[in-house]
């Protein structure tokens, strides 16, 4: 989330490579948490198989493989994010080329990065939500919220708006887990003194 906030949308590559050349110390900033969120996304993704494997076994290991190929795709992704960081750094390329090669690859690869980032990334938010309403773990909010972040996120085109909803579902999920792990030990302690 911290990384959408630090650099704007933009609707043109050669817009958004012009702006990481004009504020390289930010650029590089929001690259860099992007990459440091991949890990806590992937262990989300454990965390919602862990949840919903119990009572949704079949929906939620096919979540989990998804949002695992996803996350592959997305470390991929950022990777030739950060190589476009060094090229529109190093100042011997022109930018209007590099958007260009950028806005025009179709090799097998980039095909079967997006297949693993986009399709993956987006199947396995919906369908670890279905596992999680259908496993009734957590509450009902949470899966509704995970669909809304990628309705927001990839069909609307507003990844900041998109990722303050699922850092909401995650608040919520985590608080939920917590709850639950403080009332056991609250009815024990309240059995052992009388």
């Amino acid at each position: 989330m911290v990384a959408f906030a630090l650099i704007p949308d933009f609707g043109k590559t050669i817009d958004r490579l012009q702006w990481i050349a004009e504020h390289p110390a930010r650029a590089e900033v929001s690259k860099t948490f992007d990459i440091l969120a991949v890990p806590s996304l992937i262990g989300t993704a454990i965390v919602y198989l862990l949840l919903a494997r119990e009572r949704a076994p079949r929906l939620a290991w096919t979540g989990g493989i998804l949002l695992g190929l996803g996350m592959c795709g997305l470390m991929a992704v950022e990777g030739y994010e950060t190589l476009e960081f060094a090229l529109v750094h190093d100042g011997r390329f022109d930018l209007h080329a590099l958007a260009h090669v950028v806005d025009n690859l179709s090799t097998a690869p980039e095909i079967v990065l997006g297949i693993m980032f986009i399709v993956c990334a987006v199947l396995g938010v919906v369908v670890t939500a279905i596992a999680l309403w259908r496993s009734r773990v957590v509450p009902r909010a949470v899966p509704l919220l995970m669909i809304v972040f990628i309705v927001t996120d990839a069909g609307l085109s507003q990844p900041l708006l998109g990722h303050v909803i699922a850092l909401v579902a995650a608040t919520w999920l985590a608080f939920t887990i917590l709850q639950a792990e403080a009332a056991p030990q609250s009815a024990a302690s309240a059995r052992g003194t009388t």
